[in-house]
C-alpha cells in the first residue's frame, strides 16, 4: 500500500492541474491507499489562504466521494507522527507539513508517493515518484 500526498490530491481535484491525467491514473490502478491525517489539514490552510480557489462545502463534500471511489482512507492522527515529525524537520529541514507527510509515512510503513523530490533525500523514508510508481503498476 501506499500514502498519497497532498500533491496528489490537489493534481487530481483540477483537470487543469498538468499532473491530473497522472494522479487519476494511479488511483485508478491502485486496489487502495492511505492519505496522511495532515493532508485535509493542509488543504483547509490553502482554501482559507485563497491558495486553492474553491467552494468549501462542496469541494469538501467532493473530496469526501472521491476518497470514497478511490479506496483512499485517511490515517488516524498518531503522536509518533509529531515526533518523527521533529527529527525530519531537524534534520532534513523539511516543510511542517512536508515532515507530518514524511513521519505518517514512516510511523505507518507505508511507502510515500510525491512530486516532491526533496523526500527522496530522506533516508528513513520509503519514497517514490509518482512516474516511477505507475511503471511498476
Amino acid at each position: 500500500m501506499v500514502l498519497i500526498e497532498t500533491d496528489i490530491i490537489l493534481a487530481l481535484s483540477s483537470r487543469k492541474d498538468r499532473h491530473h491525467s497522472e494522479a487519476k491514473e494511479i488511483l485508478e490502478r491502485l486496489s487502495h491507499a492511505v492519505l496522511s491525517p495532515y493532508t485535509l489539514a493542509e488543504i483547509d490552510l490553502l482554501v482559507s489562504s485563497g491558495t486553492l480557489k474553491v467552494k468549501p462545502v462542496p469541494y469538501y463534500n467532493s473530496l469526501y466521494r472521491v476518497l470514497s471511489y478511490y479506496k483512499v482512507t485517511v490515517l488516524p492522527p498518531d503522536p509518533r507522527h509529531f515526533s518523527t515529525a521533529w527529527e525530519l524537520r531537524e534534520k532534513y529541514n523539511l516543510t511542517f507539513f512536508d515532515s507530518l507527510h514524511a513521519a505518517s509515512a514512516i510511523v505507518s510503513g507505508e511507502v510515500l508517493v510525491s512530486y516532491d523530490k526533496s523526500y527522496s533525500n530522506v533516508e528513513e523514508l520509503d519514497y517514490i515518484h509518482p512516474r516511477d510508481l505507475l511503471t511498476k503498476l
